[in-house]
């Protein structure tokens, strides 16, 4: 790739995500009230605990209120959409946006998620995360995750935060900044509970310099808003939020308000639904498999920056193809490791491998740009239902387990050959 191309596509994506992020801040300050947005949950909630009001309703409020019909949830009865539902310590964090006006806090809510995220995503890079090209090549990868940040960002999710935090953990992991790699990886578990699967596994592979700083602040955050409350409140706060978690967990009667995971693809496909049991078993099958294969690159000794790539891709495809209360907006989550894959493939030689990992990625991607865009239209969430969000992250999961497979399983001197290919590719792709 020439300077002039390097320059022409970093310029491009300079602007493009200048104009995405006006336009999306111009929006939210026309319409303050739009209804997808996630706004207006964490503001109340730290105006909820500057006043000392409960962040949750009580399970039996809902009983004698009458919801309106277009926000009952056939299989919940009686609950009503929305509301917050995550743990009482991530409240303290929103209570500074309690003092904003709504239009001022709306620009400022996406600007702060816009920064940590696209920055943890560029230290990534200039780190060389998965690889030294990527210090160059960064444009192309801010360009891949355009559509999914913009519509994370266009609703004010807080999925920017959890992967800008998860991103910022495997780059301290890279630097050897442990205890701030504890900090980050801790407040994404924190708001997102399911973040401790990637948790877990860096406690897996840095035993003595994680594991026990993870714990540590993880601990420190679970204890902190019993120093600021009453503990009782605090404790009747968190029965609450559990009774909401496990709530959230019901599957709706009808099908186009399920979550958008693979019991969705597989209703919509093979016409199975499975039951919260057999969801659950395949949850910890598909955990015990990802820490078996990362387990494994640890014993084969992969390099640092393998390793903690493969651990975030596999980790938030678990986090969003098998995992509860799934959205559009968060498999942002799995952008980066989409776009880093993509952006890979294209760096690779021309085997039939390669091919048809192209192929595959390209697919995943397409049908992730397709749902996103489908979302800006008035019938948009009728082909968003279809399930292809799930089925490009069980493509894109499926791509990362046959690639740690192949780096696992010895082959005589396929490998080796292919690593050469693959290394003069790169050589190649590295001249001006």
């Amino acid at each position: 790739m020439t300077d002039a191309r390097r320059g022409f596509l970093r310029n491009l994506a300079l602007i493009l995500w200048a104009v995405a992020l006006c336009v999306v801040c111009v929006r939210v300050t026309v319409q303050t009230r739009h209804k997808q947005s996630g706004y207006e949950v964490y503001y109340k909630a730290g105006m909820h605990w500057r006043h000392g009001e409960h962040l949750y309703r009580h399970p039996d409020d809902y009983a004698h209120e009458h919801v309106p019909p277009d926000q009952r949830q056939p299989g919940r009865p009686n609950i009503a959409w929305g509301g917050f539902r995550y743990l009482p310590i991530t409240a303290i964090a929103f209570v500074p946006l309690s003092y904003l006006p709504m239009a001022v806090g709306e620009v400022v809510w996406r600007v702060f998620l816009a920064a940590l995220s696209l920055g943890a995503l560029w230290w990534c890079c200039r780190l060389g995360l998965p690889r030294p090209l990527a210090r160059r090549d960064w444009p192309i990868i801010f360009l891949l995750v355009l559509f999914a940040f913009t519509g994370c960002l266009n609703n004010g999710q807080s999925s920017c935060i959890v992967i800008g935090c998860m991103l910022a953990a495997i780059a301290c992991v890279t630097t050897e900044r442990w205890t701030l790699a504890a900090l980050c990886m801790a407040c994404a578990t924190l708001l997102k509970i399911y973040p401790l699967s990637l948790g877990l596994l860096l406690a897996v592979a840095w035993p003595r310099r994680f594991a026990w700083r993870y714990a540590l602040m993880l601990a420190l955050g679970l204890a902190l808003p019993f120093l600021l409350r009453p503990g009782a409140w605090i404790m009747e706060e968190h029965r609450r939020w559990l009774w909401h978690l496990l709530n959230d967990a019901i599957q709706p009667e009808t099908i186009h308000q399920w979550d958008h995971d693979v019991r969705l693809l597989l209703v919509r496909v093979a016409h199975l639904r499975l039951s919260p049991h057999a969801f659950v078993a395949i949850e910890l099958a598909a955990g015990a498999l990802i820490g078996a294969v990362c387990i494994g690159g640890i014993r084969a000794r992969w390099s640092t920056r393998r390793l903690l790539t493969r651990m975030l891709g596999l980790s938030v495809c678990w986090m969003t193809v098998l995992g509860q209360a799934t959205e559009p907006s968060t498999y942002v989550l799995v952008a980066p490791t989409l776009a880093w894959a993509m952006w890979e493939s294209t760096l690779r030689p021309h085997t039939r491998f390669a091919r048809a990992s192209r192929v595959v990625l390209f697919t995943s991607y397409a049908l992730f740009i397709t749902a996103y865009v489908a979302l800006w239209f008035p019938k948009g969430k009728q082909i968003n239902g279809v399930g292809l969000e799930p089925l490009a992250g069980v493509l894109l999961f499926g791509y990362l387990l046959v690639e740690c497979a192949r780096d696992l399983i010895p082959r005589a001197g396929g490998r080796q050959a292919e690593s050469l290919r693959t290394s003069a590719s790169v050589a190649r792709a590295a001249r001006p």
